[in-house]
């Protein structure tokens, strides 16, 4: 064999490995996502039948994510459970708080399953309140996000699909909520580079083949946004912080527990309580306070109004989508 002959053999045995293993990773990747929809399925099956008045969001919580790890998955981010206007990000405190469901209540449960840090978002939601306005309001969320899934495939503009979702919500005269959403997912991240925005004007991103999307509808009797609330109960690691001074011993044993556990991903307080009896409320604080953490503040409607949402997690495939939820 020549020298010339040796070089072209080795580069095609590197280049047929890089592809086996890129195989091997695209073969990793649709089989956690499909094992995560599944258990994200049978999880909100388990739990829709516990949803109901006079029941504590508390045990509601605590049951669903017991769940998911019950059925080998991993909580993607603690459950969120919330009620009227609020849209998003409530999840139970460290004590409870006593919250419990009531017959005027518009509930949404928000839940996210990962296998190894490839992740499914899915959300529904349960209406007690027999007011007229709310008739329709589940059904605005359910008819937009299957209008919008049969738009998706490869080089799919998501402005269209905004604009799609936001014809079909205000037709029910509700309302999109603008800061909200629907996103692409990414390997240990939740909220990936991409959006899938609730209105035509927002601007969009192309979708790609093999690329994974929470489809995320809201629909609202408010004026379609939100307000942070000084309320926090979730918190993730921020991906921009270098290292920082930390004086709290906790602090430092907290940051360490959340890295190797959680990752990127959102976690709650009362994860951590789980394992630390004491100092959690001060190591948060301070790690928030150094940069290393961000809180999610729970988001609020105008007070009075009500919020619904509809949620499924797709891959975008060759001709259109696989829903995984």
């Amino acid at each position: 064999m020549t020298e010339n002959e040796k070089i072209k053999s080795e580069t095609q045995e590197e280049k047929s490995k890089e592809e086996l293993d890129k195989e091997k990773e695209e073969k990793l990747k649709i089989e956690s996502l499909q094992k995560a929809g599944k258990i994200a399925q049978k999880v909100k099956e388990y739990i829709k039948p516990k949803i109901k008045v006079g029941a504590k969001v508390f045990d509601l919580i605590s049951d669903t994510e017991a769940k998911i790890e019950e059925l080998d998955g991993l909580c993607a981010f603690p459950v969120n459970l919330s009620i009227n206007n609020i849209a998003a990000h409530y999840t139970s405190p460290i004590k409870d708080d006593g919250l419990e469901i009531t017959e005027e209540d518009l509930v949404k449960i928000d839940l996210g399953v990962h296998i190894k840090g490839y992740i499914v978002d899915t959300a529904y939601s349960v209406n007690f309140n027999e007011d007229e306005s709310l008739e329709n309001i589940i059904q605005a969320t359910e008819v937009a996000l299957n209008a919008a899934k049969m738009m998706v495939k490869p080089k799919t503009n998501t402005q269209d699909i905004g604009k799609k979702i936001e014809d079909i919500v205000k037709g029910f005269k509700y309302n999109p909520i603008r800061e909200l959403g629907g996103h692409q997912i990414e390997r240990w991240t939740v909220h990936g580079k991409k959006q899938l925005p609730e209105l035509g004007s927002q601007g969009g991103d192309i979708m790609e083949e093999g690329e994974v999307f929470s489809i995320e509808i809201f629909a609202s009797t408010g004026e379609g946004s939100v307000h942070n609330t000084q309320y926090s109960y979730i918190y993730e690691i921020n991906p921009y912080a270098g290292r920082v001074p930390l004086r709290r011993k906790t602090s430092k044993q907290l940051l360490g527990f959340i890295n190797k556990n959680y990752k990127t991903l959102p976690f709650a307080e009362r994860w951590l309580a789980k394992e630390f009896r004491l100092g959690v409320a001060f190591g948060l604080q301070e790690l928030i306070q150094q940069g290393k953490l961000q809180a999610h503040y729970v988001l609020s409607e105008k007070k009075g109004a009500y919020v619904a949402q509809s949620e499924e997690t797709i891959l975008v495939t060759e001709d259109g989508y696989e829903q995984l939820t």
